[in-house]
């Protein structure tokens, strides 16, 4: 008993030291450290943020060179580990511009003097992370043109100094100058800096909502239009040929009103039959129910309000709207980018010179211009971390994981926020629910409470525990071909091989003879009550299995080769649209996944409804049906809800199919829009798995994104947790309330 005690208490210390490890790591990351200003022996000064120490073995140059720096005594204390190895320390030097490398170590034995100089400034940049130098000036900078023969304008109003510089003369004579006027320098740059910048992001913001809202308003708007020609095209050629993308309207309404009175009149007939317990109305019954559901593969396959005919007077009309739309959609366009320019080239007249002390060099507008001073706006953060109060790191802090839960990925995804990563997260969790939890149920409920127990559903019930120890790679493989490949390309295109109107009809009246047939066999093959099954009904029971089967493979086929369907999405090809990763079928891949887990949890929930209460309900006059829904299932509920909290836990968490069906490592642009149809389950996503994966091992600066695997990490586990916690409170409420008696 002890060893049982010993092994839970191993197990949990374990699972809270690995939960203690990742908060630890993951809460520390975004915490302001101080700037170090770094003076080497050989005089080079470098201003850097400390990493981590190590002791290494060093080269014999190093050696030799740290033998003379103890003979001398100017090492400093801990210069060296008791072995005698000498002691290094990890920097982020940042300024990749000049660089290369944004890490660098430094011996201490190198180091002459260390200070923290309260002046030093960490710049966190849009582009190539981070900068560090020391503020000099604010500075307005723009180009004027001057005619020959004029002097330039005068200086800026309220600016401390103006420089110009010539940079070129036209054909006509006029000069190009570009004028430097400083605004702020010195002790007055940094609050400058900071109103600039406010200013700045406003700007960025205009800037981002004109770049993706209106300027996505028209392309979609031309895409759209596109499409919409692109169909009337391909209406009008098949329309030539003398043929009809669906069924006509008339024969479409026939088809529903077709399926809706043969299943409603074949539900009456078996309903009255089983009261009455005639045989005969039980099979019209189930005839009547058959047509029904044979009349609404065409309806919910064809969709004969796209397949209209299109004549060469309606196509010429087509096209005429469509150049009138793209006419005026292309001048909105043209608007929007004249505004576009005007803000950009007022953005770009405000600079900021942060000046490194090593080299001299200030931060640059981009790596190809480095004498061009950074534009204020591509500042993200400006921190000086040697100067601030408690306070003030808390609000640098909480800044930064304001941005990093509510802002799009940036450099690489090692920088700035993972939004898009969290709600693909989420949204796939919660459809994954929603895929595997009714399957799993349905999977359950028959198994437990239709199904006859034998060596049929024992191998049933094998297979099913095996595909839950089935690799997850292989549910990936698996999804990439059948859901993307097979299922995705037949709703972009239609069959790739139609069948002919005559056969596909046949084809519809078999399977409606092969599943009355079954449903017959089965009716007959039941033994009467307190009886044992005759080698006839045996047999009947059989062919009744054949025959669902047979059915089955029959309607696969008929969907496969329907010549009413050409697709959803033909005027897109061939661009995929759910030919393709994404949402939809990584959600069915997942729910694939996590099937088994659901069905055993809901089995054993089932199994567990006391007996009696089930023949109380009989009793009562209540059906098969009725007892399960009011009584089973309600009470089951709690097991069905570990099951889903089982299923939620796995998906989140997997990512190796992901890899191959939907997970992209960057995709803004969530599936939810305000745009039809709201949510677009054909569009790629990211996900907090996949981005810990490439954060961690496909970074081009795998040093600085470190840190972010283990907070990202965090978020996927309080994602994880909360997710489980509101389905832990909905199954404890639901267990109170059936414990309690309460109906």
């Amino acid at each position: 008993m002890w060893l049982t005690g010993l092994a839970m208490a191993i197990c949990m210390m374990m699972i809270v030291a690995l939960l203690a490890l990742v908060f630890v790591q993951g809460v520390r990351t975004f915490w302001p450290s101080p700037i170090d200003r770094v003076t080497l022996t050989s005089g080079t000064v470098l201003l850097g943020l400390p990493v981590r120490e190590e002791a290494y073995d060093p080269s014999p140059g190093e050696k030799a060179e740290l033998a003379a720096a103890i003979k001398l005594g100017t090492t400093a204390a801990g210069a060296v580990d008791p072995d005698g190895r000498p002691i290094r320390r990890l920097y982020r030097v940042g300024n990749k511009e000049f660089r290369g490398d944004p890490f660098e170590w430094i011996p201490f034995f190198r180091i002459a003097s260390l200070e923290r100089d309260p002046n030093a400034m960490m710049l966190e940049r849009q582009q190539w992370g981070v900068w560090f130098g020391m503020p000099e000036a604010v500075l307005l900078q723009y180009e004027i043109v001057v005619p020959s023969g004029k002097q330039p304008p005068g200086a800026t109003a309220g600016a401390v100094r103006t420089d110009d510089v010539v940079l070129r003369t036209e054909s006509d004579g006029s000069t190009v100058i570009r004028r430097r006027s400083i605004i702020a320098e010195g002790a007055n740059t940094q609050p400058e800096f900071a109103r600039q910048q406010a200013l700045a992001h406003v700007r960025s913001a205009e800037l981002m909502r004109l770049k993706t809202v209106e300027v996505g308003e028209v392309n979609r708007g031309l895409e759209d239009a596109r499409l919409r020609l692109r169909q009337a095209e391909i209406d009008h050629g098949r329309t030539q040929q003398g043929g009809r993308q669906g069924l006509s309207l008339q024969l479409w309404l026939v088809c529903v009103a077709g399926a809706i009175l043969g299943i409603s009149g074949g539900t009456i007939a078996r309903q009255r039959s089983l009261r009455s317990r005639n045989r005969p109305l039980m099979l019209l019954g189930m005839l009547l129910s058959c047509l029904g559901f044979g009349l609404a593969l065409p309806v919910v396959l064809s969709h004969p309000w796209s397949g209209s005919r299109v004549t060469d007077e309606q196509l010429a009309a087509e096209r005429v709207r469509h150049d009138e739309m793209v006419k005026t959609l292309r001048a909105k366009y043209d608007e929007v980018l004249s505004r576009i320019k005007t803000i950009e080239t007022e953005d770009s007249r405000y600079r900021v010179i942060v000046r490194e002390p090593s080299t001299g060099k200030f931060a640059p507008v981009r790596q190809t211009e480095p004498d061009e001073p950074l534009r204020i706006s591509q500042v993200v953060r400006a921190v000086q971390p040697n100067t601030l109060t408690f306070a003030g790191r808390a609000g640098v802090y909480l800044d930064r994981w304001r941005e990093f839960l509510l802002d799009d990925p940036r450099e690489a995804n090692s920088e700035g926020g993972i939004f898009p990563v969290i709600f693909g997260t989420v949204l796939l969790t919660l459809l994954l629910s929603v895929a595997v939890v009714p399957l799993g149920v349905i999977a359950a409920l028959y198994m437990r409470e239709y199904a006859r127990q034998g060596p049929l559903m024992s191998a049933v019930r094998v297979a099913v525990n095996n595909l839950a120890g089935v690799p997850s790679i292989v549910y990936g493989v698996f999804g990439l071909g059948f859901f993307c490949y097979s299922v995705g390309q037949f709703v972009d295109g239609g069959p790739s091989v139609p069948w002919s109107r005559v056969q596909w009809w046949g084809g519809i009246a078999a399977l409606v003879l092969g599943v009355f047939g079954a449903m017959a066999a089965g009716l007959f093959a039941r033994p009467r009550p307190g009886s044992t099954a005759s080698p006839g009904e045996r047999r009947l029971a059989i062919a009744a299995v054949l025959g669902w089967v047979a059915c089955i493979v029959g309607a696969a086929m008929l969907v496969s080769g329907i010549p009413m369907f050409n697709g959803l999405y033909e005027a897109g090809l061939p661009t995929p649209t759910f030919g393709a990763r994404g949402m939809l079928w990584a959600a069915l891949t997942l729910a694939l996944l996590t099937l088994p887990v659901v069905i055993v949890a809901t089995e054993e929930a089932i199994a567990a409804v006391p007996r009696t209460m089930r023949e109380g309900s009989y009793g009562c006059g209540a059906s098969k049906w009725q007892t399960i829904s009011r009584i089973v299932l309600p009470r089951a509920m709690p097991g069905i809800m570990t099951g889903m909290i089982l299923a939620m836990a796995r998906g989140a968490g997997e990512v190796a199919p992901l890899m191959l069906v939907g997970a992209a490592k960057l995709a803004p642009e969530l599936a939810v829009s305000t745009h039809f149809p709201f949510l677009h389950l054909d569009r790629s996503f990211m996900h907090l798995g996949f981005h810990i994966y490439d954060v961690g091992f496909q970074s081009p600066d795998a040093e600085a994104a470190r840190p972010l695997v283990w907070t990202i990490t965090l978020v996927l586990v309080g994602i994880v947790l909360l997710l489980n916690l509101t389905a832990i409170r909905i199954r404890s409420r639901l267990r109170k309330r059936f414990l309690g008696g309460a109906f």
